[in-house]
């Protein structure tokens, strides 16, 4: 619904200092607008499913054209701060999830954080000889294979990522028969069998996603999405697990906290 004033019963989104902060700004009209709606999203005026006001309303508020207010409001889908649905308006979004770097280990955890609910869906399992870069990264021997498990994993219903990984299969012989995919592959590893990861690295690469991954993922193929690669260490340096996951680009954002000196 939209939010409204509660004495003029009007739908409230700027005001006259707002505005008049948009007109002296040096930033583009449309960009300043975006602005000012997310700093309302944000403030927590606007709350994820909020509609907000249409484009007229916009308008009539802003004294802006319509040309404006649909770059800018066009600014925010893209980002997956808005979003849009057919007939009936544009939306606020959920929260994108904030992912550190080296912490996509502990994607349950990490949703329960930001006040979502974590769920997992195996889409399949194996063993074989892996990818080139799979067998190089966990250093198999040439007698050694993989087994490789594929999750979907989710906020509720929305699909937000998918999750391949691999490990050596002589080191673990049986995970494939007791493994179903519920949690974690690092948390799994270290209940089961008491190895535990306790470093390693993570890539990050803009990828456009092709047709299968965009259905799993429940966007239209040819968005953006981001892939990255994990290596996890044992506690002697040894390769354990390694994981490949594809991630929606309208939901997540990576961030990187800087120490400087």
């Amino acid at each position: 619904m939209i939010r409204q004033d509660r004495d003029s019963h009007q739908p409230s989104v700027v005001n006259f200092d707002d505005i008049a902060a948009m007109r002296t700004g040096v930033a583009p009209l449309y960009h300043s607008l975006g602005h000012i709606i997310r700093s309302k999203i944000e403030g927590g005026e606007w709350q994820p499913g909020d509609q907000i006001p249409s484009e007229r309303q916009l308008m009539e508020m802003c004294g802006l054209s319509r040309a404006t207010i649909r770059q800018g409001i066009e600014y925010l889908v893209r980002e997956g701060v808005l979003y849009r649905v057919q007939g009936k308006g544009t939306f606020v979004a959920s929260p994108k999830l904030r992912q550190g770097v080296l912490r996509l280990s502990d994607y349950a955890d990490t949703m329960r954080r930001n006040g979502l609910n974590p769920a997992a869906r195996l889409l399949g399992h194996g063993r074989g000889d892996p990818p080139v870069n799979v067998r190089k990264a966990l250093a198999l021997a040439d007698t050694e294979d993989a087994t490789w498990f594929q999750r979907l994993l989710l906020v509720g219903d929305a699909p937000m990522m998918i999750e391949t990984c691999y490990v050596v299969s002589q080191r673990f012989p049986d995970l494939e028969e007791a493994y179903d995919g519920s949690e974690d592959i690092h948390h799994f590893l270290d209940r089961r069998y008491g190895v535990r990861m306790s470093s390693g690295s993570e890539s990050f690469e803009p990828v456009i996603l092709e047709s299968h991954e965009a259905g799993l993922l429940g966007v239209r193929a040819g968005v953006p999405a981001l892939w990255v690669e994990q290596l996890g260490l044992d506690a002697a340096g040894k390769p354990l697990v390694f994981c490949s996951t594809l991630l929606r680009g309208d939901r997540c954002r990576f961030y990187v906290r800087l120490a400087l000196s």
